[in-house]
């Protein structure tokens, strides 16, 4: 018991110990905050992704509520709600509507760089919900 720890302090390394550790520890250490990082940059892009759908979620049902609306009133509503909500600016051509006799679908589309510090990663999104018309058979949208 003469190199216990509890009856005296031991100097210097382990035996055998050449600091390998210590080395694979490090790495280890700077390989989770790596994984952190990116893991950090992905989440804040699905987090503003699931913004931006529930901004359309909230036009398109807007949309199908009450009277016919402007396909120019829809987009606007669009841009300046995910805007308002989720710091993307979008323009007219990253908006679709598309309406059948039954349905009206609002699709948004946008790119978004995630900047890493030596790269950075442009990440496609696209939005698309369907509803269905609500107003037996008077028209939704006036293009």
């Amino acid at each position: 018991m003469n190199g216990s720890l509890l009856f005296g302090k031991r100097k210097g390394p382990a035996e055998g110990s050449r600091g390998m550790t210590t080395v694979g520890c490090l790495g280890f250490l700077v390989l989770l905050a790596v994984l952190g990082f990116a893991g950090y940059r992905f989440g804040a892009a699905y987090y503003e992704y699931y913004q931006v759908r529930e901004q359309v979620r909230e036009v398109i049902t807007w949309t199908v509520a009450g009277n016919p609306k402007h396909e120019a009133d829809v987009v606007k509503r669009v841009i300046t709600r995910v805007a308002d909500e989720a710091g993307i600016w979008l323009t007219p051509r990253n908006i679709r509507i598309t309406q059948t006799a039954s349905t009206l679908t609002i699709g948004v589309f946008w790119v978004q760089d995630l900047d890493f510090l030596v790269y950075t990663y442009p990440m496609d999104f696209t939005v698309s919900l369907t509803e269905p018309l609500r107003w037996g058979g008077r028209g939704l949208v006036i293009k």
